[in-house]
């Protein structure tokens, strides 16, 4: 039997961020502690040198915390997203695994509300994040999504332009939709063309004929009305 497991809790949060950011770099990536670690109580060292003497001789030996290399390789996603996210769970209470971050100088934990507190450790984390679960049985043998895949994403230029396009597609499709049934100005020409050729009266009206036939003027002064043809009534 191996002399130490990472709890399932970390795990699981591993796993969701090697499936986020499945290139991202694990050169920082960590687990038990070194010979550093082992020198100095840490979460990263088994239970009998850590925090928490083993309480169970039949027990095995537990990892408590793990760090994460802070290159995610994924445009837009930053590994301050993904603690902030974190943080932001712990304290709505939706999510009650862990003891503490620390991250680029920060420290926050459960014991301080998850208030942000300067980090004055030798090491200053900011090649990777350092997560610390809980002791609480129940809390580090679940796993329960830690719902990375609900981290906010910053969209790139190339999502903007895509979101654009589509955008433009579907307005267009729905413009298209909306006027399927009027007619356009040439159709609208052409049909009056059409009913104007078969039209069985001329396109002009008796009185209208007369007047040009005869002076305009002397027909202007005598009050003689012009008679529009009944297509044009109105304008």
């Amino acid at each position: 039997m191996a002399s130490w497991i990472l709890v399932p809790c970390l795990v699981k949060l591993r796993s969701e961020f090697n499936a986020i950011a499945p290139d991202r770099d694990k050169s920082s990536d960590g687990s038990i502690g070194d010979t550093a670690h082992q020198g100095s109580q840490s979460d990263h060292n088994p239970d009998e040198t850590g925090n928490v003497p083993i309480r169970d001789a039949d027990r095995v030996n537990e990892v408590h915390a793990i760090d994460v290399d802070v290159n995610l390789r994924v445009p837009g996603l930053s590994m301050e997203n993904v603690v902030q996210f974190l943080l932001a769970r712990c304290r709505s209470s939706a999510e009650k695994r862990l003891r503490y971050i620390i991250y680029n100088r920060r420290i926050w934990s459960a014991s301080s509300g998850w208030r942000q507190r300067t980090y004055t450790g030798s090491n200053a984390h900011d090649h990777h994040a350092h997560f610390s679960s809980s002791y609480t049985t129940s809390h580090e043998a679940s796993t329960a999504s830690w719902h990375l895949e609900d981290v906010p994403v910053a969209l790139t230029a190339d999502d903007k332009r895509w979101i654009a396009a589509e955008i433009r597609a579907a307005v267009k499709a729905e413009i298209n939709a909306a006027l399927r049934d009027v007619p356009t100005a040439t159709e609208n020409a052409d049909a009056i063309w059409k009913k104007t050729r078969s039209d069985t009266r001329p396109p002009w009206s008796d009185t209208a004929r007369n007047l040009l036939e005869a002076n305009i003027t002397e027909a202007v002064k005598a009050g003689v009305a012009i008679e529009r043809y009944p297509a044009n009534q109105g304008k």
